[in-house]
């Protein structure tokens, strides 16, 4: 009787591992694309001194909405928001009507 419970586990317990390394990949390919757009974001930036990712998320697009800290010229920082999509990056600034309407599309719906 105990064989056949460790026969029927068996099988079980091999299929929640091979799900749980299916989405261990997942984790590894979106942490490889959220330190892309991390870098991209970084590099389009005038100064990174105090950068700090507050928040990310990524989109079935592919857009990445990231939240973040940086050192502002007062001695305080500044907590803003930015779209990065493949090499492409809009940042919150007042007025930006296409970061605003690219926010609202790839990242508050998308919640």
């Amino acid at each position: 009787m105990n064989g056949s419970r460790l026969f029927i586990a068996l099988p079980l317990a091999l299929a929640l591992s091979a799900g749980t390394l299916a989405n261990d990949e997942k984790t590894r390919t979106d942490s490889s694309m959220n330190s892309g757009a991390v870098e991209t974001l970084k590099s389009s930036l005038p100064s990174t001194q105090g950068f700090e990712v507050e928040d990310m998320r990524s989109g079935d697009d592919g857009a990445a909405c990231i939240t973040y800290r940086v050192s502002n010229d007062q001695n305080g920082q500044s907590r803003v928001r930015a779209v990065v999509q493949g090499d492409k990056v809009l940042r919150e600034t007042t007025g930006n009507t296409r970061f605003a309407k690219a926010w609202n599309s790839k990242c508050v719906a998308s919640r």
